[in-house]
């Protein structure tokens, strides 16, 4: 009876007053996504515990008691500066070409050790000793930071019931309900792409309630980083801003600020120091915004008042219109083994099943679908860095920073398969705005032209900080993801006016760097390079430059010279210089298979092997490279591969059980026709805590540290082990385990040269697999598999040669295949 009179009393108050915070008579409701959703029935106070959301600029994690849930906010831009100038990289030349006299006698040790003092002189000579962060000396890092916490503490009343909380993926909202004396709550938030906001509501179906409301600092930012906050709690606004202490080369220091208005249903609001109270109401919304502030003195508080005014107080008619732009991204692929997403499972029993019994269907279907939600959330103008755009830590491990060799490789490596062209022109726009920083790394560094990318640094800039700073498989490395786009759009202009430009820098690098360095064998010696973070042992104490012709950088060499060789056919340009180019490739040394027959880390007899270590990227011809692959290389390289891989197991798998190296290992199984390798990715991320509740993951096992290495890459790994394709060649369920995924569905993925596949559906009973696909041109594609294809339909015109079947796809037509196999 009281829950009535206090409804009655509010409409009429509302009625006569028109206070309701939308218009009467204009209800909104919510539109219906039919999405997936993760449900956890356990409250957390460990923030890597969080369910996350984000649009790609702006993020949040929510984690905490219901009562008292802390929202953090963070941005993609939110980093702290390293040091007050802009960094810059020395100018090493004079000390490198001595370095290379003694190289070339083989004198590795001495020429490592003049090259590393030459660079520490170089910086010492243009810093002054404050800005260099340790007696060695080099540059700081940017380093990752969190924006602020927006507090809600709900008042309490009787004991709390029916706990839950839940992300639905096709918007991002995340909702905490619960139930108690005054009805049933629901705390949601979700961050708008068209209007750039975040917005959180709290609202009660039974009696009203009392909150209060504050933003807050997240402890352990120091005063040498940013300056102390402003923080203003008003009745309908909350504020805060500051700025921070080192300038990076700026003329004044930027920083960055959040707006937040306040609307309630009913009640009342007071302001009490550093918070707001709320009574009597029966909901609440804020909606913020936290900005990026490139000039952080100029008055920006006023616009950003002005602009969040102009948006409806409507939380439904914000998420609407927002859930129908992220919804069609979430929809466009979808993996599909009969687990039913997790339907009626909370992540706990999920992944409580997982670590027990290895991958359920539900828990690879999550990761699928978390692993492209998460991409979609964490690209923005940025592309994900290490915790994507999360984080609740004034010190995260590295610096939170982009790791160019590895980590945020593995971040973009689905986006271009599970077809998200939008997130991964944020990687694009990126990386071309280091092009400056490249071409001076490459200047300094080696006295070549082109570009030379670095090994680590934040957003702002690009240059070669020192640790690695001879890396000089980078660029191509982090352009491989170019062209790579390129092959599975077949998108002429893109190949024309962004992949042709690029490697022809990088191409320019290559033939200045290896000037002089020609042997009498007729083979360059590429040195000064790194196997990226590794180093044989006798070496590895002088510094990791110092070990000749690693594996990884001969094959990105090679990569990047026939990606431009293949760009001028494709376009009929420069065919002139393909000549010159195929000579400069004959000189590349070759790949060394080392004394137990795996491929080696370096291609140089005087160095030995270190396996202890969770890199592996001697096997980048392998993946992300295409170079190697059953159908095409001898059976001795394919074996090199699989003996290589067997000994970096034993560290990346069976005792450090590294995200990213898992993930690698994962694909080069697909790669390999191995689905057993593939799969055993799989069941070693299942069964050793590599997945935290919200399904996104850490670096290491056992929870250790936020990360989102893994659960980025795993889409692009199962769409791998469905189909692995190469310009002309689709081969089906080759890394795919049939006795653990006896059938499947697989919706949207794209395949190289412009194919999209839109459907492929597997049954192992039947022997049999459908597929529906269409492509961007006129092609003929090889259909194989590790599989025996035994028979295949088709409504186009298709043959049998040998062991594989020919198909003819038209230009934008469905062509639908119906094939049938035995194992």
């Amino acid at each position: 009876m009281q829950y009535m009179y206090r409804k009655i009393y509010f409409l009429l108050f509302t009625l006569f007053t028109g206070s309701i915070f939308y218009s009467f008579g204009q209800e909104v409701k919510k539109i219906e996504t039919n999405s997936i959703v993760i449900n956890n029935s356990t409250p957390t106070e460990d923030w890597e515990e969080s369910l996350v959301s984000g649009n790609g600029a702006q993020g949040v994690m929510v984690y905490g008691h219901p009562l008292r849930e802390s929202i953090v906010l963070n941005h993609e831009k939110l980093w702290i500066p390293g040091q007050s100038v802009y960094p810059d990289v020395p100018n090493i030349v004079p000390g490198l070409n001595k370095a290379r006299e003694l190289a070339k006698q083989s004198k590795w040790k001495e020429a490592n050790r003049m090259l590393w003092r030459s660079f520490c002189k170089g910086n010492v000579d243009m810093f002054s000793t404050e800005d260099l962060s340790r007696p060695g000396p080099r540059l700081n890092y940017n380093s990752v930071h969190p924006g602020h916490k927006l507090n809600i503490r709900i008042d309490e009343l009787g004991s709390i019931v029916n706990y839950n909380r839940s992300l639905e993926l096709n918007s991002g909202e995340i909702t905490t309900s619960w139930e108690d004396f005054r009805g049933k709550f629901e705390k949601s938030v979700f961050v708008s792409r068209p209007d750039n906001v975040i917005v959180t509501r709290v609202k009660c179906d039974g009696l009203s309630f009392g909150a209060s409301i504050n933003i807050k600092d997240i402890d352990g930012w120091k005063p040498e980083d940013i300056r102390k906050p402003l923080i203003e709690h008003g009745e309908q606004e909350l504020y805060y801003k500051t700025s921070y202490v080192r300038l990076h080369g700026l003329p004044e220091p930027d920083g960055y600020h959040s707006l937040s208005r306040v609307i309630t249903k009913g009640g009342n609001i007071q302001v009490k120091s550093d918070r707001l109270i709320v009574s009597d109401v029966n909901e609440i919304i804020v909606i913020t915004r936290l900005d990026y502030l490139p000039v952080a003195s100029k008055p920006e508080r006023q616009a950003l008042s002005i602009s969040l005014s102009d948006l409806p107080a409507s939380y439904e008619a914000l998420y609407n219109r927002h859930t129908v732009i992220q919804a069609e991204m979430m929809n466009r692929c979808s993996l599909n083994l009969g687990g039913n997403n997790g339907a009626g499972k909370t992540t706990d029993e999920i992944l409580f099943d997982a670590k027990s019994n290895g991958p359920s269907p539900e828990f690879l279907e999550l990761l699928f679908a978390v692993g492209r939600y998460a991409f979609i959330a964490s690209s923005g103008d940025l592309p994900p860095a290490l915790m994507g755009i999360w984080g609740n830590t004034w010190t995260p491990n590295w610096w939170g920073h982009y790791t160019n060799d590895s980590n945020l490789n593995l971040a973009v490596a689905s986006g271009s398969v599970t077809n998200l062209p939008e997130m991964m022109e944020s990687y694009f726009s990126w990386i071309e705005s280091l092009y400056p920083d490249w071409k001076r790394n490459a200047a300094q560094l080696y006295g070549a032209d082109g570009y030379m990318a670095a090994i680590a640094h934040g957003w702002r800039h690009g240059i070669a900080l020192g640790g690695w700073n001879e890396w000089i498989g980078g660029a191509g490395w982090l352009g491989s993801y170019f062209y790579e786009h390129y092959q599975f759009t077949d998108d002429k202009e893109f190949l024309k006016k962004r992949v042709i430009p690029l490697f022809e820098n990088i191409v320019s690098f290559y033939e200045g760097a290896m000037k002089d360095m020609e042997m009498p064998d007729g083979k360059f010696l590429v040195w000064p390079g790194c196997s990226v973070e590794n180093a044989p042992a006798d070496i590895r104490r002088y510094g990791e430059q110092g070990a000749p012709n690693a594996t990884h950088e001969l094959a990105v060499m090679k990569y990047s010279f026939n990606v431009l060789i293949d760009g001028y056919r494709t376009l009929g340009i420069n065919e002139e210089r393909i000549p010159e180019l195929e000579a400069f490739i004959s000189k590349i040394p070759e790949y060394m298979i080392n004394d137990v027959g795996a491929l080696a880390e370096w291609s140089h007899p005087d160095m030995n092997e270190q396996y202890n270590n969770n890199h592996n990227s001697h096997l980048w011809p392998l993946y992300p490279g295409t170079e190697i692959t059953p159908w095409k290389s001898s059976p001795k390289l394919i074996k090199a591969c699989k003996i290589a891989i067997r000994e970096r197991n034993r560290v990346i798998v069976d005792t450090n059980r590294c995200g990213h190296g898992i993930m690698h290992l994962g694909y080069m199984g697909a790669r390999l026709n191995d689905p057993k390798m593939a799969w055993r990715t799989l069941d070693v991320i299942a069964r050793n805590d590599l997945i935290y509740n919200s399904f996104v993951s850490s670096h290491n096992s056992l929870h250790h540290t936020f990360n989102l290495d893994a659960s980025l890459s795993l889409p692009g790994l199962m769409a791998e082990m469905c189909v692995t394709s190469a310009p002309g060649r689709l081969a089906l369920l080759s890394g795919l385990p049939l006795e653990k995924l006896p059938h499947g569905e697989i919706k949207g993925i794209l395949a190289r040269k412009g194919i999209k596949i839109n459907k492929m559906v597997w049954d192992r009973k039947t022997g049999t697999i459908n597929m529906n696909l269409t492509s961007v041109n006129n092609q003929e594609v090889i259909i194989c598999s590790r599989l025996e294809l035994t028979d295949l339909k088709a409504n186009t015109k298709a043959r049998k040669e040998n062991d594989e079947w020919l198909v003819r796809l038209p230009k934008n037509k469905n062509v639908r295949l119906t094939i049938k196999f035995k194992e």
